[in-house]
């Protein structure tokens, strides 16, 4: 079982770098609004996991000290299903589509978790 779950996040690992690899070569790639309701469940769902499974490292490997983006994925996503961020993401460029060009980590990080603090509502006072 391990190892089909390590072959799994291989596979996905490898279609991530082969679709980013032209766009690296230009810039720095970030998914985002733009490019999240293209993607299938099945792609959502290894973006996901392929965002806890490198925090996982960093946290296990930083001994203590990892960065504090992945110590939040770590500690306060361990509450929420797969299917729960999805569903988060999936709402918020729904709600807000004006706002494509925010990254799939940055909703993540504001919709799911404390690190990032909530948007002020347009029009509101900050």
């Amino acid at each position: 079982m391990k190892g089909k779950v390590l072959a799994a996040a291989a596979a996905v690992a490898a279609v991530l770098l082969l679709l980013g690899a032209g766009a690296m070569a230009k810039e720095a790639f970030m998914w985002d609004g733009n490019h999240w309701p293209q993607l299938s469940f099945d792609a959502k769902v290894g973006f996901v996991k392929g965002i806890g499974n490198l925090a996982d490292f960093e946290v296990a490997a930083g001994k203590g000290r990892a960065p504090c983006i992945s110590r939040a994925f770590v500690d306060e996503l361990k509450t929420k299903t797969i299917n729960d961020i999805i569903q988060e993401v999936d709402k918020y460029y729904q709600e807000n589509p004006g706002k494509k060009d925010a990254t799939v980590i940055e909703v993540v990080l504001r919709r799911c978790t404390s690190v990032c603090p909530p948007e002020a509502p347009t029009g509101g006072k900050k």
